[in-house]
């Protein structure tokens, strides 16, 4: 009998695995990381968008391009920060730039590439001025070390994106590189994050830990929530399907995934939702603080869970071809309240108001939940 179960389970993650397969190559995904790269990753449009008169370009012997117009003047010249092989990492992966510079070589535009950075931190950026911080200053050595400080609300892009600027200009000029220069902030974080997750296993392995949950579930509010915006969400996980799994830039996210499909397998369903989820958090700890008596929600349709029909129409509208705002399917984004559109705070806030009343609310609804607690279970969990 037990034979029989495991079997359904391996078949029962095969069909999983067969979907996100479908989802990730409706979405876009071409597997490249997989070949030798040899396109280009920036076209003539890129270029006209920064030089509008321009109709034709040439690679010179430095990796810059020498910029045309149509009756073959010089309109100036542009740093294609893969060209020099820069590649660094923001939330969702490299996100590469086009430095447009005049016959005088004085910057006149910063260009983003194609990338995989969620709108919303993109607009912001923009909104706050990031890419006219270089224009009008000269392409030389103090270049690279002119002070451009990351935007709040979307600082692992901003950072990313300064990064690569200076990278391109040093290699452009062959100067040294500042190379990964790790600030003590980083090292913080990264000591924040690795705490939290084993903080995570010791409650889930060892009761003694426990009665500690609600202060933790705080650390995890303000470090994975407020401070890092670092959590597993549909749009992460489409990015990471459909384009690439940028290690460099969610290591500490590839690590949770893969404990918790790890753990899911050896019985242990709800790691993520339960011990690592902000918004998860948020409503538990809101819940504790209620003087009202919690009811749970059972939001069905037929015998059907709400939230396996939610993920099922997402999953369909990606298949089939649409262009979802993943981002703005879940609340998640408002942890990032700089960045957040007024409706996603108000979705929080009304999520944080029934919990009030209702026991964890927005969990009955979440795709992702859905979707991480779907992964079938292996062998029988075990009383800790």
């Amino acid at each position: 009998m037990d034979g029989d179960k495991r079997l359904k389970s391996i078949y029962n993650l095969l069909i999983i695995a067969l979907l996100l397969l479908a989802v990730a190559i409706r979405g876009g995904a071409t597997f490249e990381w997989l070949k030798p790269n040899e396109a280009p990753l920036y076209t003539m449009t890129d270029v006209q968008t920064v030089f509008p008169k321009a109709s034709g370009f040439d690679k010179e012997s430095d990796n810059s391009l020498s910029v045309y117009d149509k009756d073959d003047r010089l309109l100036g010249y542009a740093l294609v920060s893969s060209d020099f092989e820069v590649s660094d990492q923001g939330y969702g992966g490299a996100v590469p730039i086009l430095i447009a510079l005049n016959t005088d070589k004085i910057v006149t535009a910063v260009h983003l590439l194609k990338h995989n950075e969620t709108g919303d931190f993109i607009k912001h950026l923009q909104k706050k001025g990031l890419l006219d911080s270089w224009n009008q200053l000269p392409l030389d050595t103090l270049l690279s070390s002119f002070e451009v400080d990351a935007v709040s609300g979307a600082t692992k892009s901003s950072q990313a994106i300064i990064r690569t600027f200076r990278s391109t200009v040093n290699e452009h000029l062959n100067t040294a590189s500042s190379g990964m220069n790790i600030s003590v902030m980083r090292v913080l974080q990264l000591f924040a994050m690795l705490l939290l997750i084993a903080f995570s296993l010791l409650m889930m392995f060892r009761k003694r830990f426990r009665k500690l949950y609600i202060y933790y579930l705080g650390g995890v509010v303000l470090v994975m929530g407020l401070w890092l915006n670092k959590m597993l969400s549909l749009e992460l996980l489409h990015v990471w399907l459909s384009s690439s799994l940028s290690w460099q830039s969610n290591w500490e996210l590839i690590i949770i995934l893969l404990l918790t499909l790890v753990l899911a397998l050896r019985g242990y369903k709800n790691y993520y939702c339960t011990y690592l989820c902000p918004m998860g958090a948020v409503q538990i700890l809101t819940a504790r603080l209620s003087p009202f008596k919690k009811r749970a929600l059972n939001l069905k349709v037929s015998v059907f869970n709400i939230r396996l029909i939610y993920l099922s129409l997402i999953a369909a509208g990606l298949i089939i071809g649409y262009s979802l705002p993943l981002a703005h399917l879940e609340p998640f984004m408002a942890f990032s309240y700089q960045v957040a559109s007024v409706w996603l705070l108000a979705a929080a806030a009304l999520i944080v108001i029934l919990s009030l009343f209702f026991h964890r609310p927005w969990c009955q609804l979440c795709p992702t939940g859905c979707l991480l607690n779907t992964i079938p279970a292996l062998h029988k969990k075990r009383k800790t």
